[in-house]
């Protein structure tokens, strides 16, 4: 016969578990969600300085 802390036990761990599974998967959501942030912000960032030379470019040699 199980006695009821042996119940009580199994039962704890096992809510621990799925609460570790949840927890992890928010987090890779969460690092996934940062990481094309990053990304779409360096692209932004890399087009923006590409225009800006280039109208520099147009306004030094006077094709403005």
């Amino acid at each position: 016969m199980l006695n009821a802390k042996a119940v009580l036990i199994a039962a704890m761990i096992s809510a621990l578990a799925s609460l570790s599974a949840c927890s992890t998967e928010r987090i890779v959501d969460n690092t996934v969600d940062a990481t094309g942030f990053v990304a779409k912000t360096a692209v932004k960032g890399t087009v923006g300085a590409g225009r800006l030379a280039v109208k520099g470019a147009k306004k030094v040699s006077g094709a403005d």
